[in-house]
C-alpha cells in the first residue's frame, strides 16, 4: 500500500470516498487496496468490493422466436417478489431490489450483516412488439417474458421519397 493510500485507509476505514471527491485513478487504486486488506475478514465478502452508489447490471438476451420475442435475464439470488417489470412508451423496464440481513455468532463475536442491492435495466421494444402481448415468467433465477409480435407493425411502416 503507498503512503496516499495509507492515508486515506486510515481516515475512511470502511469505505472510499466517492469519485468525485478525488480522481477516478487513485478511488480505484483504493479501492482494490481495501479489497485485498479485508479479504478473509469475517462479514465480507467479495460483493464488498463493489461500490454501494454502483450495483452490476444483469446480463439479458432478445431473441426472435418466430411468432415472439423472447427476452431472457439473469437474476441469481432473486426472487419473483424482488422484481418488478413496466412498460411505458415502448420502453419496458425490468428493476429489482433486494433486502438482506443476517446475524451469526463465531469465536465468541457476534456478526451482523446487512446487504442492500438494486438495478434497473431498461429496453426498447422492436416496433412490431405488440404491448398487449407479453408475458412473464420466473424459475430459479431466470426472468423470461414472451413478447408477442403485432402483424399490423409492418403494415405501419412508410418509405419516405428523397426528392432531388
Amino acid at each position: 500500500m503507498n503512503d496516499m493510500t495509507a492515508a486515506r485507509a486510515a481516515k475512511t476505514p470502511a469505505a472510499t470516498p466517492a469519485p468525485a471527491e478525488f480522481g477516478a485513478v487513485d478511488w480505484f487504486r483504493a479501492e482494490i487496496d481495501r479489497f485485498i486488506e479485508e479479504m478473509g475478514k469475517p462479514g465480507r465478502s467479495l460483493l464488498s468490493f463493489v461500490p454501494r452508489f454502483v450495483m452490476p447490471k444483469p446480463a439479458i438476451e432478445l431473441t426472435d422466436a418466430g411468432d415472439v420475442y423472447r427476452l431472457s435475464a439473469e437474476l441469481p439470488g432473486l426472487t419473483e417478489k424482488d422484481v418488478k417489470i413496466e412498460l411505458a412508451d415502448g420502453i419496458l423496464t425490468i428493476a429489482a431490489e433486494k433486502h438482506e440481513a443476517a446475524e451469526r455468532e463465531e469465536e465468541g463475536v457476534l456478526i451482523n450483516e446487512r446487504r442492500h442491492g438494486h438495478f434497473e435495466r431498461r429496453i426498447s421494444l422492436p416496433v412490431d412488439a405488440d404491448e398487449d402481448k407479453i408475458k412473464a415468467r420466473f424459475k430459479h433465477g431466470l426472468l423470461t417474458l414472451d413478447i408477442g409480435k403485432d402483424a399490423d407493425a409492418s403494415k405501419a411502416v412508410r418509405k419516405i421519397k428523397i426528392e432531388s
